[in-house]
Protein backbone atom coordinates (compact mmCIF):
# COMPACT_ATOMS: atom_id res chain seq x y z
CA UNK A 1 0.00 0.00 0.00
CA UNK A 2 2.88 2.71 0.77
CA UNK A 3 4.36 1.29 -2.68
CA UNK A 4 1.12 2.62 -3.98
CA UNK A 5 0.77 5.73 -2.38
CA UNK A 6 4.50 6.66 -3.40
CA UNK A 7 3.95 5.98 -7.00
CA UNK A 8 0.93 8.12 -6.94
CA UNK A 9 2.05 11.10 -5.33
CA UNK A 10 4.88 11.06 -7.64
CA UNK A 11 2.47 10.99 -10.56
CA UNK A 12 0.26 13.31 -9.62
CA UNK A 13 3.22 15.74 -8.50
CA UNK A 14 4.25 15.17 -12.11
CA UNK A 15 1.29 16.82 -14.12
CA UNK A 16 1.40 19.57 -15.30
CA UNK A 17 -1.86 21.96 -16.67
CA UNK A 18 -2.41 21.82 -20.25
CA UNK A 19 -1.52 25.32 -21.64
CA UNK A 20 -3.59 27.06 -24.23
CA UNK A 21 -3.31 26.72 -27.87
CA UNK A 22 -0.87 29.30 -29.30
CA UNK A 23 -2.59 31.98 -31.12
CA UNK A 24 -0.57 30.86 -34.19
CA UNK A 25 -1.54 27.21 -34.09
CA UNK A 26 -2.68 26.00 -37.44
CA UNK A 27 -4.67 23.30 -35.76
CA UNK A 28 -8.03 22.70 -34.84
CA UNK A 29 -9.08 24.07 -31.27
CA UNK A 30 -11.60 24.98 -29.07
CA UNK A 31 -11.39 27.57 -25.34
CA UNK A 32 -14.13 27.48 -23.33
CA UNK A 33 -14.03 30.67 -21.04
CA UNK A 34 -15.18 29.76 -17.58
CA UNK A 35 -16.98 32.83 -16.46
CA UNK A 36 -14.31 33.82 -13.98
CA UNK A 37 -12.86 36.67 -16.55
CA UNK A 38 -12.94 39.42 -15.44
CA UNK A 39 -12.17 41.16 -19.05
CA UNK A 40 -11.90 40.09 -22.23
CA UNK A 41 -8.32 40.07 -23.18
CA UNK A 42 -7.57 36.85 -24.01
CA UNK A 43 -11.19 37.09 -26.40
CA UNK A 44 -9.53 40.08 -27.70
CA UNK A 45 -6.00 38.37 -28.21
CA UNK A 46 -7.14 35.41 -30.30
CA UNK A 47 -9.69 37.69 -32.18
CA UNK A 48 -6.91 39.95 -33.13
CA UNK A 49 -4.87 37.24 -34.54
CA UNK A 50 -7.55 35.58 -36.23
CA UNK A 51 -8.83 38.62 -37.83
CA UNK A 52 -5.27 39.20 -39.68
CA UNK A 53 -6.05 36.24 -42.26
CA UNK A 54 -9.29 37.08 -42.77
CA UNK A 55 -11.08 38.30 -45.56
CA UNK A 56 -14.82 38.19 -44.36
CA UNK A 57 -17.08 37.57 -41.43
CA UNK A 58 -20.88 36.78 -40.33
CA UNK A 59 -22.54 38.13 -37.14
CA UNK A 60 -25.11 36.80 -35.79
CA UNK A 61 -27.51 38.87 -33.53
CA UNK A 62 -30.79 37.42 -32.18
CA UNK A 63 -33.74 39.60 -33.38
CA UNK A 64 -34.41 41.90 -30.19
CA UNK A 65 -31.14 42.86 -30.31
CA UNK A 66 -31.40 45.94 -32.80
CA UNK A 67 -28.79 47.79 -31.20
CA UNK A 68 -26.34 45.30 -32.25
CA UNK A 69 -27.81 44.77 -35.30
CA UNK A 70 -27.65 48.60 -36.46
CA UNK A 71 -24.02 48.60 -35.33
CA UNK A 72 -23.29 45.31 -37.46
CA UNK A 73 -25.27 46.80 -40.36
CA UNK A 74 -22.58 49.95 -40.30
CA UNK A 75 -19.89 47.18 -41.75
CA UNK A 76 -22.08 44.63 -43.54
CA UNK A 77 -25.30 43.89 -44.73
CA UNK A 78 -28.14 41.95 -44.06
CA UNK A 79 -27.82 38.09 -45.16
CA UNK A 80 -31.03 36.46 -46.85
CA UNK A 81 -31.93 33.66 -43.72
CA UNK A 82 -34.52 31.40 -42.97
CA UNK A 83 -33.44 31.79 -39.47
CA UNK A 84 -36.65 33.49 -37.60
CA UNK A 85 -35.18 34.41 -34.69
CA UNK A 86 -32.11 36.41 -35.48
CA UNK A 87 -30.45 38.19 -37.94
CA UNK A 88 -27.25 37.49 -39.90
CA UNK A 89 -25.14 40.46 -41.16
CA UNK A 90 -22.41 39.54 -43.77
CA UNK A 91 -19.12 41.95 -44.77
CA UNK A 92 -15.62 41.94 -45.15
CA UNK A 93 -13.17 41.85 -43.09
CA UNK A 94 -12.09 45.79 -42.76
CA UNK A 95 -9.00 47.75 -40.96
CA UNK A 96 -12.66 49.72 -39.94
CA UNK A 97 -14.31 46.61 -38.92
CA UNK A 98 -11.27 45.06 -37.15
CA UNK A 99 -10.48 48.61 -35.15
CA UNK A 100 -14.51 48.53 -33.95
CA UNK A 101 -14.85 44.96 -33.30
CA UNK A 102 -11.23 45.11 -31.56
CA UNK A 103 -12.31 48.51 -29.36
CA UNK A 104 -15.50 47.54 -27.93
CA UNK A 105 -15.47 47.04 -24.55
CA UNK A 106 -16.40 43.61 -22.64
CA UNK A 107 -20.32 44.11 -21.98
CA UNK A 108 -21.41 44.63 -18.71
CA UNK A 109 -24.87 42.63 -19.05
CA UNK A 110 -23.44 39.17 -17.70
CA UNK A 111 -26.35 37.97 -15.80
CA UNK A 112 -26.76 34.94 -17.78
CA UNK A 113 -23.43 34.42 -19.07
CA UNK A 114 -19.34 36.10 -18.96
CA UNK A 115 -20.11 37.97 -22.29
CA UNK A 116 -16.74 38.50 -24.43
CA UNK A 117 -18.46 40.25 -26.52
CA UNK A 118 -21.64 42.04 -27.48
CA UNK A 119 -22.79 39.82 -30.47
CA UNK A 120 -24.07 36.30 -30.14
CA UNK A 121 -21.57 34.71 -32.71
CA UNK A 122 -19.07 35.66 -35.03
CA UNK A 123 -17.86 33.72 -37.61
CA UNK A 124 -14.76 34.14 -39.56
CA UNK A 125 -13.82 33.11 -43.19
CA UNK A 126 -10.96 31.31 -41.94
CA UNK A 127 -12.73 28.99 -39.79
CA UNK A 128 -12.52 31.25 -36.65
CA UNK A 129 -15.87 31.03 -34.48
CA UNK A 130 -16.64 33.08 -31.54
CA UNK A 131 -20.04 31.56 -30.43
CA UNK A 132 -22.51 31.98 -27.12
CA UNK A 133 -21.50 35.75 -27.09
CA UNK A 134 -17.62 35.18 -26.66
CA UNK A 135 -17.62 32.81 -24.64
CA UNK A 136 -16.84 30.06 -26.86
CA UNK A 137 -14.00 30.47 -29.68
CA UNK A 138 -12.84 27.65 -31.78
CA UNK A 139 -10.67 27.46 -35.27
CA UNK A 140 -11.71 24.57 -37.50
Amino acid sequence: MKDLEKSLTELISGLKPESLPSVTASEHWFIEFDGTEKDNRMWLSYTADELKSAKTFEIHCWNEETQWIDIALRYGVLKTSDWKYGKIIVGNVTTEFTSFLLGLPKPTDTELCNKMTPFFTIVLDNGFCSAHYGTELSKE
